[in-house]
């Protein structure tokens, strides 16, 4: 893998971004599947929300002053105080500033409301790049165009059943 720099700018919301770097020699943790279940590998996984945006090993869960502290309050810290991120209109929310390689293996996200999701570009920038490799409506990305909901169900993308 090429040692890579990341940036991961967008709209959204809530995301919980879960990225794997690794080592260029051996297995690199990437393309697992049932049939290399078994193999090891020295990759370093990262779980990136809103609660921790770099990713760093033990500071999830660890903000005490954040949007649902007053759901949270007899939970204490641990619990998800900063489980979303509010965006105001005509900015931008930078998530993943990551140095080296890796893979983003999920992307996990719950945009509200559902009807504006072309209202949210989505955008990710590899190596230090000054435009975006990926520029995109939310939806469209996800395979829900045209600013409606639907249901998706397929090995890249599973868009699931919502309350409307």
């Amino acid at each position: 893998m090429k040692n890579t720099s990341w940036r991961f700018l967008t709209f959204i919301t809530p995301a919980l971004l879960l990225m794997c770097s690794a080592s260029a020699a051996g297995f690199n943790g990437v393309g697992v599947n049932m049939g290399n279940l078994y193999r090891l590998s020295d990759a370093q996984t990262r779980s990136i929300g809103p609660e921790n945006f770099t990713g760093e090993k033990g500071k999830a869960g660890m903000s005490t002053d954040g949007p649902a502290r007053g759901a949270a309050r007899d939970l204490g810290q641990g619990w998800k105080v900063s489980p979303y991120v509010h965006v105001k209109a005509k900015s931008t929310f930078t998530m993943a500033e990551i140095e080296g390689p890796g893979a983003i293996q999920h992307i996990w996200l719950t945009p509200a409301p559902l009807d504006r999701t072309r209202w949210l570009i989505l955008r990710f920038y590899w190596d230090d790049e000054s435009e975006p490799s990926v520029e995109c409506p939310l939806g469209d990305f996800f395979a829900c165009g045209w600013a409606r909901y639907a249901q998706i169900n397929s090995l890249a993308v599973c868009v699931n059943p919502a309350a409307l």
